[in-house]
């Protein structure tokens, strides 16, 4: 059985099951980076919000002998775990004044989302693109958000650049930054560490969250005063969407070994849709600036 013929059937067994209290439909999302994810979602009839559950790990289940009435059951329990999603009254959405102090921005690769930056507000920054969403509430201990489109700009009445002046000012209220060693995020995760790790300083930038978090590096003033306290300029690796690493650039490792450990990084360790860039980055103290580093004049030196 092919994959949109398992959607076809999951889907059909979930409408025997819930008969004609909820719809359930297959919905194909366009993630970051022109990543399509396809999922089945459902949705009470009473109830406006309608959970997506992806497909793709249940379709390899599958593949892999597990039983399709085991993974419809699972689907089902996974829905009415999350389907009444943050406390939100979706009628504020229509209320630019509630909305104003709820935008947020992320960071994502401008090159790999032309489709999405056609139908969402965003501004060019570097080889990157800011796009905007609006905090809805906490849900399950994550931060949940609707992205920013079009034409909710048109619904309120205002302009992509009033979008990005407020979401310049309450992101690092709504997500605050925060950086820590290598060494304090590799024994949180439950590695054990030795003076190698401190070799080279290595620093993780991101939000508290940890969920867009490299939106960070564009928060007025921390990479300022993170440099001014180490007392160097830094080389700013995009671990992620989420995250950043951050080297001070007098006790760096040289740039070919930065470039090629930001190529390993993406093609071995991060999903697809949660890479940021394949760029290495510099902020000079002095021009008080982040920019992508001019690896083919550093080579050449």
């Amino acid at each position: 059985m092919n994959y949109d013929d398992f959607n076809r059937l999951i889907m059909q067994k979930l409408k025997d099951i819930c008969g004609d209290e909820c719809s359930v439909s297959i919905y194909e999302a366009l993630k970051n980076n022109s990543v399509r994810l396809k999922g089945i979602s459902i949705r009470d009839n009473d109830n406006c919000m309608a959970p997506t559950i992806y497909m793709d790990e249940f379709y390899t289940d599958y593949c892999d002998g597990r039983d399709i009435d085991d993974i419809a059951n699972e689907i089902l329990r996974i829905y009415s775990a999350n389907r009444r999603g943050p406390d939100f009254d979706t009628k504020n959405f229509s209320d630019y004044g509630w909305v104003r102090d709820r935008l947020f921005f992320k960071l994502i690769n401008s090159r790999k989302n032309l489709e999405l930056l056609q139908s969402v507000p965003s501004f060019q920054y570097l080889d990157l693109a800011l796009i905007f969403g609006v905090y809805v509430g906490d849900f399950r201990d994550t931060f949940s958000s609707v992205m920013i489109r079009n034409e909710h700009m048109k619904l309120w009445g205002v302009s992509e650049e009033e979008i990005r002046d407020e979401a310049l000012i309450n992101t690092p209220r709504l997500l605050p930054s925060a950086i820590w060693t290598m060494r304090d995020i590799l024994n949180d995760m439950g590695v054990e560490t030795d003076d190698m790790v401190d070799a080279t300083p290595m620093y993780i930038l991101s939000n508290k969250n940890r969920i867009n978090g490299a939106a960070a590096a564009l928060y007025d003033g921390v990479l300022r005063k993170f440099a001014g306290n180490i007392g160097s300029d830094l080389y700013i690796l995009p671990s992620s969407i989420h995250e950043l690493i951050i080297i001070p650039k007098c006790e760096a490792p040289a740039v070919p070994v930065l470039t090629d450990m930001i190529a390993e990084v993406n093609d071995t360790q991060v999903s697809p849709e949660e890479i940021l860039s394949y760029s290495l980055y510099e902020y000079s103290i002095s021009e008080d600036a982040l920019m992508v580093a001019d690896v083919k004049k550093v080579a050449s030196a």
